[in-house]
C-alpha cells in the first residue's frame, strides 16, 4: 500500500486517541490492518533488489516511479498541512509510526538489502484494474476525521 494512506490512517488514529502510549502503538498497528485491504503493490515481491528494480521494462518502471512520486508529494503536503494546521507533533509522530513498517522496508533496500518478506504474508493483493479504490477511500476518511 502507498504512503499516503498509511500516514494519513496513523494521523487520524493519533487525533482519535492522543495519548501516545496508546495512539502510537495503535498507529503502527493500523499499518498491518491496511495491508490487509484490498490493493496493488506493482507485484514487487521479497527478495526484489533496488538493483532489479531498476532492470524493469521502461514503460513499467516508469509508471511505479510516477505512482511513488505522487505518493511520496502527497504524503509530503499531508505532512506540512498537519505540521502547519494543526501544530500538535504527536499526529505527525502517528503518522511516521503509520508508515514505518513501509520506511523500514525500503530503507534497507537503498543500503542494498533485498525486500525483506515479513509482511507479505499480510498483503491482500489484487489486480492492477482494482488497485486505486482502497487508496483515496482510506485516505477521505482519515481526512474526515482530521477534520471533525
Amino acid at each position: 500500500m502507498l504512503y499516503t494512506p498509511h500516514f494519513l490512517t496513523g494521523v487520524a488514529i493519533m487525533k482519535l486517541f492522543p495519548d501516545p502510549k496508546i495512539g502510537l502503538p495503535l498507529a503502527f498497528l493500523s499499518h498491518f490492518v491496511l495491508d490487509l485491504t484490498p490493493h496493488n503493490d506493482f507485484d514487487l515481491k521479497p527478495g526484489i533488489t533496488l538493483r532489479e528494480f531498476f532492470t524493469f521494462p521502461k514503460k513499467r518502471l516508469l509508471t511505479i516511479l510516477g505512482v511513488m512520486s505522487v505518493d511520496y508529494l502527497l504524503s509530503a503536503i499531508s505532512f506540512l498541512w498537519i505540521l502547519f494546521h494543526f501544530h500538535q507533533f504527536w499526529l505527525l509522530a502517528g503518522g511516521v509510526a503509520g508508515v514505518l513498517p513501509d520506511l523500514t522496508e525500503q530503507i534497507l533496500m537503498i543500503f542494498g538489502i533485498a525486500l525483506p518478506g515479513w509482511q507479505d504474508n499480510l498483503q491482500l493483493r489484487v489486480s492492477a484494474k482494482y488497485w486505486f479504490i482502497s487508496y483515496p477511500i482510506i485516505s477521505l476518511l482519515s481526512l474526515y476525521i482530521l477534520n471533525i
